[in-house]
């Protein structure tokens, strides 16, 4: 086996690939990082052919540091056989490598594990049980710790710390372990092993932890409290106490060197073990000076006086250096919490949410009815003192990224949500702690926290087994390729067999509570299609069309178009925010769902992208200014919100719809935009604009209205989930059929057709139509919609018409520009054999934007020819605030052939007239064109008019 097909079986398939090398007797590695193993086992052979001591990470990493706390995945158990004799010349544990397999082999028969992939590593052994898949840190450190308790337990005595050390580097196959110059080789391979082999084989030996329990109120005695723990303990086994505490066990083997003070303390844990006068007498009988009665006596003192058995932190200034490689270091308060432990108990939760109970406790933590604990030795650690279970895993649409949900019971408040992104749970978070805190859960050490977190990872992982994905969902409409479609916290989805299912789901934080009651339901489903009669006998045609104009906004998305306007204005009484209304009834609460017409342009953003592919309805739009109503459009119909940073300065998910938005006004939208000088062909292009009339229904009195509104209020959200069910079926290719045949049968239904310029007014009109077509097939609505199709064609031709006679090209902005640069104008008049002369009519101001350049043959002739040359950065400028694209301006005077700008493109303003302004860059216009003609006449007059003195002056 080479190199490269060696970290192909040892190493996971993705992550971060770790060398560490030494040169020379130099006893700190030099690293390095690459994202395969080709490039991995190509390094490796290159600084071994150089004479360097080549090791290799065995997991992969998520950032460029071999720490434990960086680990991304690991694929190995793995021990070191140590053989031979060491640098400080004692042996190691084997004599050589054959007394190492051999007794590597007895091991593995008495543990019953299956036989490992066993290599040389040029003096000792490399083992590894190679799993079928690569595990995270939180799964493979119990199988890790697992395996070193088995080796502990059965005398083996590899190097331990290599086994559980996941970031560990050992030496790959094809280089040479420079002492003694051979080369790691492979001496027996093995096949892969599931996971669950593993663990079926090693669970046996696992054991738990322990933990620091809340103080309880003190008593008087201030040495004692100083001493003591504050809580109430079960009586713990004195022999795990000896096996478990190394201060205890050298004051009970040391009986005639522990001074009075330690010993005092040690009696503070005797008091708490299971029988505390026998475990005190036997802790303190080799003492010299033994005296039993006073031992009792000391014994019933601290029982009756103290609040707990002595603090580790006690021992620790007793003996500083007692305390060394203790592991239970910082996750006990005492020692006489060695060898207690609380029965594992059902969740309570488990009786009114099944997942509760379907997702078991991961091993080595467990329920009990103090909270939270992890079982180390026999020993039980605080990790919280409350119950909880892992409800979900997903991505978060409005966040953009994947978070993990539990729920947990918060002490006083009762079941509350915790969560969390999910990288919080990698094992080295920085932002794990905070997380927690900010919702409500503080724990009292680093330790502590860690184990935590540790719990939560393992309890996610262990329902990552029994459930899929539980996205959070930010917006509505369709997912999953058009399989789903959420309205609210309701998912409506076809599933593998072709059946429709509703269930509910969860929504995303900061859209979760407004979108429910935005999406609610109320009343009955025949209820609110009865009510459509009304639109017949009232002939109410503008209502007909923003129903089906309302039905049919989830299909905009397979149109390719992002967003659609709509805009009704009108005089009041013509029915236009009802309409709005009974558009919003369809899918929802009209009240919650109908938006304010003042808004910022993040709001907006927002609650496009929460509507998804529903329609949104804007209530009088009028209150905003020209400029916002130009940028409502342009944004509505790009689908998605501009790129943003987040506090990291990472992208954040963009906002993204596929909807239509239906708003109201008191004046037209056109009207709006080309007064404020906005009307440009791709903003009028995206805006459908109906004029309602008032109608005799509303303006006769206020009742029916009042009427209508009562029912919406409490009729509503029913009609768009049974449409959705009907759509379900045909999926993405069958919508897109049904909407393409829509388009194709239109012009021969209703006799019309439309221009390429006019594509999302075709959209908006066959989808109303189409929109009604399907609801009258399903039964959602009683009336005949056609007459509102052809009323909506009517009101298509005026504003056709009102489109072609409005309309700004490349000629009315330039006079526009130079009309409100008049101040900033020159002229230069040209007559052969003369020096060429300036308007003086004209006042010179400095800043020069406009030069006229006027040709004529005589003194007195007219002037039949001329250039105009406009400062390009300013005009830029103005076009651009204007809506109008500077590109396709040029270009209009350019296929007219009238493009007069010189070579160089820059001119100077003040040539030939004796001003001294610097270059600037222009572009010239030919006046002799139609359009422009009128600019020569007008300065033939001005030259007419001007006194005799004027003239001499000139």
């Amino acid at each position: 086996m080479d190199t490269l097909r060696f970290f192909q079986r040892v190493l996971p398939s993705e992550g971060l690939y770790c060398i560490a090398s030494f040169e020379g007797d130099n006893p700190a590695p030099r690293h390095g990082y690459f994202d395969s193993v080709e490039k991995l086992a190509q390094v490796a052979l290159a600084l071994n052919s150089r004479g360097q001591n080549t090791y290799y990470g065995i997991s992969t990493f998520t950032e460029k540091r071999r720490k434990q706390e960086f680990v991304e995945r690991t694929k190995v158990l793995a021990i070191d056989v140590d053989c031979g004799i060491g640098k400080n010349g004692k042996p190691k544990p084997f004599i050589d490598a054959s007394e190492g397999a051999k007794a590597l082999i007895a091991f593995v028969k008495d543990v019953g594990l299956p036989m490992p992939m066993i290599v040389s590593s040029g003096n000792g052994l490399h083992v590894y049980w190679i799993l079928d898949t690569a595990v995270a840190p939180a799964q493979w450190k119990p199988l890790a710790n697992a395996l070193k308790a088995a080796c502990l337990e059965k005398g083996f005595t590899p190097d331990i710390g290599v086994t559980g050390d996941s970031a560990r580097i050992l030496r790959p196959i094809g280089c040479v372990n420079p002492k003694g110059g051979k080369t790691a080789v492979l001496l027996r391979d093995a096949p892969d092993v599931t996971y669950n082999q593993l663990w079926s084989v090693l669970e046996p030996f696992t054991h738990g932890s322990s933990y620091e329990l809340p103080a309880q109120p003190t008593r008087n005695s201030t040495l004692l409290d100083n001493l003591a723990v504050k809580h109430e303990y079960q009586p713990a086994n004195a022999e795990r106490v000896i096996a478990g505490c190394q201060q205890i066990k050298w004051a009970v083997e040391n009986q005639n060197d522990a001074l009075e003070p330690m010993w005092w303390k040690v009696m503070g844990v005797a008091a708490y073990c299971q029988d505390p006068i026998a475990t005190a007498i036997s802790w303190s009988k080799d003492y010299v000076h033994f005296n039993e009665s006073e031992v009792i006596a000391k014994i019933e003192n601290w029982k009756n006086g103290a609040t707990g058995p002595t603090l580790c932190e006690k021992f620790m200034l007793e003996r500083p250096d007692g305390c060394k490689g203790c592991k239970f270091k910082d996750k006990i308060g005492s020692p006489a919490r060695l060898g207690t432990q609380l029965a594992e108990v059902k969740s309570m939760a488990a009786l009114v949410d099944p997942l509760a109970a379907v997702v078991p406790v991961p091993k080595p933590f467990k329920r009990t009815t103090d909270g939270m604990k992890m079982v180390i030795d026999e020993t039980d650690i605080d990790i919280c003192k409350f119950d909880l279970y892992p409800v979900g895993y997903g991505k978060d649409e409005g966040l953009g990224y994947e978070v993990v949900r539990f729920m947990w019971n918060r002490p006083h408040v009762g079941w509350t949500e915790l969560v969390m992104r999910q990288a919080n749970l990698a094992q080295g978070s920085r932002d794990f702690s905070t997380t927690i805190a900010d919702q409500g859960i503080l724990l009292f050490n680093k330790s502590q926290t860690e184990n935590f977190q540790m719990l939560l990872r393992s309890y996610m992982e262990e329902l990552k087994q029994r459930r899929g994905l539980t996205n959070l969902y930010a917006s509505m409409g369709w997912k999953s390729n058009y399989n789903e479609f959420v309205i609210g916290s309701s998912l409506i989805r076809r599933d593998s067999n072709g059946t429709i299912i509703t269930e509910q789901v969860n929504l995303a934080q900061g859209v979760g509570k407004i979108s429910e009651d935005m999406y609610g339901i109320k009343g009955e489903l025949q209820e609110w299609v009865n009510f459509t009669r009304i639109l017949d006998s009232a002939d109410l045609k503008l209502h007909k069309f923003l129903i089906g104009f309302s039905f049919a906004t989830p299909l905009l998305k397979v149109s390719g178009l992002k967003g659609l306007i709509l805009s009704l204005y009108g005089k009041t009484g013509g029915g236009k925010t009802l309409g709005q209304y009974m558009m919003q009834s369809i899918w929802g609460n009209p009240d919650q769902l109908h938006f304010g017409g003042k808004f910022t342009q993040n709001s907006l953003f927002s609650r496009l992208s929460l509507h998804g592919n529903l329609p949104m309805t804007v209530d009088e739009l009028t209150m905003l200014d020209r400029e916002e109503a130009g940028d409502l459009i342009y944004w509505t119909s790009q689908g998605r919100d501009k790129a943003r940073l987040n506090r990291s300065a990472e992208e954040r998910a963009t906002k993204e719809w596929a909807t239509t938005m239906t708003v109201s006004t008191n004046e037209s939208l056109h009207s709006m935009l080309y007064a404020g000088g906005h009307a440009t062909d791709a903003k009028l292009a995206r805006l459908l604009e109906f004029n309602v009339a008032p109608h005799p229904l509303f303006t006769k009195g206020s009742q029916v209205g009042r009427q209508i509104h009562a029912f919406l209020m409490n009729n509503y959200g029913t009609a768009g989930q049974e449409f959705v069910k009907h759509l379900m079926p045909l999926g993405v290719d069958g919508l897109k059929a049904m909407l393409d045949h829509a388009i194709n049968e239109f012009p021969k239904k209703y006799g019309v057709s439309f221009s390429g310029d006019e594509r999302f007014w075709e959209i908006g009109v066959v989808l109303a139509d189409l929109g009604n077509q399907l609801a009258k097939e399903y039964g959602l609505i009683q009336y005949d919609y056609e007459d509102a199709t052809q009323w909506a064609l009517g009101e298509l031709k005026s504003m056709k018409v009102s489109a072609a006679t409005n309309r700004m090209d490349a000629f009315d902005a330039l006079g526009e520009f130079i009309n409100e640069n008049m101040d900033a104008t020159l002229t230069v008049m040209h007559t052969p054999g003369q020096k060429p002369m300036r308007d003086n009519n004209r006042p010179y101001i400095a800043d020069i934007l406009v030069r006229y350049d006027l040709f004529r043959k005589t003194y007195d002739g007219k002037f039949e020819s001329g250039t105009v040359l406009v400062e390009r950065t300013k005009l830029r400028k103005w076009l651009s605030t204007r809506g109008y694209d500077y590109k396709a301006f040029v270009q209009e005077f350019e296929l007219e052939g009238i493009i007069a700008t010189p070579k160089s493109q820059k001119a100077y303003f003040g040539k030939d007239v004796g001003i001294k302004i610097p270059q600037c860059y222009v572009v010239g216009i030919n006046l002799n064109h139609p359009r422009l003609l009128g600019i020569l006449d007008d300065a033939d007059q001005a030259v007419t008019d001007l006194t005799y003195g004027q003239l001499k002056a000139v």
